[in-house]
């Protein structure tokens, strides 16, 4: 094999026949006569270099198609390991992206900046920066996003936390790679990590149920189960299903419009199916139980099934948020270091589970109580 042969990809020319000793092989080299550049112009375009223009970028990627040309997956993670030698010679910087209408989000009990610090921390040691964009009315607009990103030579971005009304990110994705945080409804189908909230529902519901409660009640936004595809109230249903009819509670979903009248809808809704335990991810509900004069545990008991950090002395379960922004951003760096880019064929989807936390909101009840309620 001649020294040129052994280059970083190869690929047999269209027609070319199969046989025994007429294997030839492409290289940086080919390309880049092709071309009319230098080899290491080529080698910087196929690897989204921002030091290349677009428009050279572009044209050396077409020359290198119509030669069958791929990268050798060896050499890739040959210089990936050089590169972890000198993590500041390669400080890549990735898009944290995120809808307008979420911004909220980063304030306040919200989950936002738990999950950004996550990945911020795996950032940092991938020897990657992190940015954040936001797209949305009174923002950056997905084309103007697109342009930006080309022209800073960013390649991976993290999807994180899109309203439910917002169905698509229009980025020319044949020039990324990412990773979707949870937002399960956004397409495309891109690799998505996300809480377990199934499983979080799952948890609260067998916990109480040691704890002697019998009448749990799921109370959510419609919102959010379309944004986390139904998981909430499927984990309440498999749970119910081995339940007697008497402990299965019809879960109050509400729409975001119904937000104000909650301090009505909450009590009446706990009084017609006599609750003894209210479930949510909505934290808000403190406030609903203020506003109604309702006290707990005494009047009813209630479960986060998103415990932030500011509140450790409540029942329910955590969410390891900062896990998924980790794990999001762990993902992301690979892909990117393997130069993979585009929608992948097959989407697969990493959930991180949560745990129990005993607190003051649902107590352990009598065993009194709990026979009383079982002989009804």
């Amino acid at each position: 094999m001649s020294k040129a042969s052994g280059k970083t990809g190869r690929a047999l020319p269209r027609g070319a026949d199969k046989g025994p000793g007429s294997k030839r092989y492409y290289t940086l080299a080919d390309i880049a006569a092709k071309a009319e550049v230098h080899v290491t112009t080529v080698s910087l375009a196929l690897r989204d270099h921002p030091s290349i223009p677009p428009a050279t970028r572009a044209r050396i990627r077409t020359v290198a198609k119509e030669f069958g040309y791929q990268r050798d997956p060896l050499l890739d993670a040959l210089n990936f390991h050089r590169s972890r030698r000198n993590p500041q010679a390669r400080r890549a910087s990735t898009a944290f992206v995120v809808h307008a209408g979420t911004t909220r989000l980063f304030s306040g009990n919200h989950y936002q900046p738990l999950v950004y610090a996550g990945a911020k921390a795996a950032a940092e040691a991938h020897g990657h920066s992190l940015e954040i964009f936001v797209v949305g009315q009174g923002h950056l607009a997905p084309a103007r996003l697109n342009t930006i990103l080309t022209a800073r030579g960013i390649t991976g971005i993290l999807l994180s936390t899109f309203e439910i009304d917002i169905e698509q990110l229009d980025l020319d994705w044949s020039q990324f790679c990412a990773v979707k945080i949870e937002c399960l409804h956004l397409a495309p189908n891109l690799d998505a990590i996300s809480n377990d909230q199934m499983q979080v529902a799952r948890l609260a519901m067998r916990r109480l149920r040691t704890l002697g409660y019998r009448r749990i009640g799921l109370a959510t936004a419609r919102e959010d189960q379309t944004r986390l595809g139904e998981s909430f109230g499927m984990g309440v249903l498999v749970e119910q299903a081995s339940l007697s009819e008497n402990e299965c509670v019809p879960p109050l979903i509400f729409s975001l419009a119904d937000v104000p009248t909650l301090p009505r809808l909450i009590p009446e809704w706990i009084q017609a199916n006599q609750v003894d335990v209210v479930i949510s991810n909505w934290n808000e509900l403190f406030d609903v139980f203020a506003t109604a004069r309702m006290k707990l545990p005494d009047d009813v008991a209630f479960a986060s099934l998103d415990v932030p950090p500011s509140m450790p002395h409540i029942a329910g379960v955590v969410q390891n948020h900062r896990l998924v922004g980790q794990r999001a951003m762990e993902q992301l760096a690979i892909m990117t270091d393997a130069y993979q880019r585009g929608v992948p064929e097959a989407q697969s989807i990493t959930y991180i589970p949560g745990y129990w936390q005993d607190g003051v909101t649902a107590p352990k009840r009598p065993r009194r109580a709990v026979a009383t309620l079982e002989a009804l």
